[in-house]
Protein backbone atom coordinates (compact mmCIF):
# COMPACT_ATOMS: atom_id res chain seq x y z
CA UNK A 1 0.00 0.00 0.00
CA UNK A 2 1.69 3.76 -0.96
CA UNK A 3 1.11 6.25 1.19
CA UNK A 4 1.93 10.12 -0.30
CA UNK A 5 3.53 13.17 1.17
CA UNK A 6 2.78 16.10 0.10
CA UNK A 7 4.12 20.01 0.32
CA UNK A 8 0.80 22.07 0.63
CA UNK A 9 0.74 26.04 1.11
CA UNK A 10 -2.02 26.69 3.68
CA UNK A 11 -3.88 30.35 3.52
CA UNK A 12 -5.75 30.04 7.09
CA UNK A 13 -4.61 29.13 10.26
CA UNK A 14 -6.94 26.37 10.79
CA UNK A 15 -4.09 24.71 8.53
CA UNK A 16 -7.60 23.53 5.92
CA UNK A 17 -7.40 26.14 3.40
CA UNK A 18 -5.09 25.57 0.50
CA UNK A 19 -3.37 28.38 -1.01
CA UNK A 20 -1.88 26.37 -4.57
CA UNK A 21 1.93 26.79 -5.39
CA UNK A 22 2.12 27.64 -8.77
CA UNK A 23 3.39 26.10 -11.27
CA UNK A 24 6.40 28.88 -11.81
CA UNK A 25 7.00 28.72 -7.50
CA UNK A 26 7.77 25.35 -8.65
CA UNK A 27 9.86 25.60 -11.16
CA UNK A 28 12.25 28.19 -9.34
CA UNK A 29 12.46 26.32 -6.59
CA UNK A 30 13.75 23.23 -8.82
CA UNK A 31 15.88 25.79 -9.84
CA UNK A 32 17.22 27.53 -7.02
CA UNK A 33 17.59 23.99 -5.07
CA UNK A 34 20.92 22.82 -6.56
CA UNK A 35 20.02 19.38 -6.05
CA UNK A 36 16.94 18.90 -7.54
CA UNK A 37 16.52 17.94 -11.58
CA UNK A 38 13.80 18.71 -13.73
CA UNK A 39 12.98 14.98 -14.77
CA UNK A 40 10.32 14.53 -16.72
CA UNK A 41 9.59 10.24 -17.09
CA UNK A 42 10.27 8.56 -13.88
CA UNK A 43 11.30 4.71 -14.94
CA UNK A 44 10.78 1.84 -12.76
CA UNK A 45 10.96 -2.04 -13.26
CA UNK A 46 8.86 -4.78 -12.13
CA UNK A 47 10.51 -7.30 -10.58
CA UNK A 48 7.54 -9.84 -11.33
CA UNK A 49 7.25 -9.33 -15.03
CA UNK A 50 10.60 -7.45 -16.06
CA UNK A 51 8.67 -4.69 -18.10
CA UNK A 52 9.67 -1.44 -17.62
CA UNK A 53 7.03 1.59 -15.95
CA UNK A 54 6.99 4.97 -17.03
CA UNK A 55 5.56 7.94 -15.27
CA UNK A 56 5.54 11.42 -17.14
CA UNK A 57 4.99 14.66 -16.14
CA UNK A 58 6.17 17.92 -17.37
CA UNK A 59 6.83 19.02 -13.76
CA UNK A 60 8.30 16.24 -11.80
CA UNK A 61 11.66 16.27 -10.50
CA UNK A 62 13.89 13.72 -9.08
CA UNK A 63 16.65 14.04 -6.27
CA UNK A 64 19.59 12.05 -5.22
CA UNK A 65 19.77 10.90 -1.85
CA UNK A 66 23.16 11.55 -1.09
CA UNK A 67 23.01 8.32 1.48
CA UNK A 68 21.35 5.99 -0.49
CA UNK A 69 21.94 6.99 -3.68
CA UNK A 70 18.22 6.49 -4.64
CA UNK A 71 16.29 8.69 -7.20
CA UNK A 72 12.99 9.64 -5.42
CA UNK A 73 10.39 11.67 -7.72
CA UNK A 74 8.62 14.94 -6.49
CA UNK A 75 5.61 15.45 -8.58
CA UNK A 76 3.67 18.61 -8.50
CA UNK A 77 -0.13 18.61 -9.01
CA UNK A 78 -2.76 21.19 -9.06
CA UNK A 79 -0.78 23.31 -6.61
CA UNK A 80 1.46 20.49 -4.31
CA UNK A 81 4.19 18.27 -4.36
CA UNK A 82 4.19 14.98 -3.79
CA UNK A 83 6.47 11.91 -3.31
CA UNK A 84 5.15 8.37 -2.74
CA UNK A 85 6.44 6.39 0.03
CA UNK A 86 9.05 8.58 1.31
CA UNK A 87 11.86 7.49 3.62
CA UNK A 88 13.22 9.81 6.07
CA UNK A 89 15.71 11.15 4.13
CA UNK A 90 13.03 12.45 1.67
CA UNK A 91 10.93 13.78 4.53
CA UNK A 92 13.61 15.87 5.62
CA UNK A 93 14.30 17.37 1.78
CA UNK A 94 10.63 17.52 1.73
CA UNK A 95 10.46 20.09 4.73
CA UNK A 96 13.07 22.32 3.70
CA UNK A 97 11.90 22.41 0.35
CA UNK A 98 8.62 23.20 2.09
CA UNK A 99 10.41 26.32 4.29
CA UNK A 100 11.57 28.09 1.35
CA UNK A 101 8.16 27.89 -0.34
CA UNK A 102 6.10 28.44 2.82
CA UNK A 103 4.60 25.44 3.15
CA UNK A 104 4.35 22.51 5.07
CA UNK A 105 4.78 18.19 4.67
CA UNK A 106 1.35 16.85 4.87
CA UNK A 107 0.64 13.25 5.03
CA UNK A 108 -2.59 11.65 3.03
CA UNK A 109 -4.87 11.53 6.65
CA UNK A 110 -3.71 15.33 7.45
CA UNK A 111 -0.79 15.03 10.12
CA UNK A 112 1.83 16.95 9.30
CA UNK A 113 5.31 16.66 9.69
Amino acid sequence: MSYDLHIVRLSDKSERTESPISEAQWKEAIRADGELQSDSVASATSPNSGAVIQVRSPLMASWLDPQTKLKHYFRYSRGRISVKNPPESVIVKMRLLAAKLGAKVQGDEGEFY
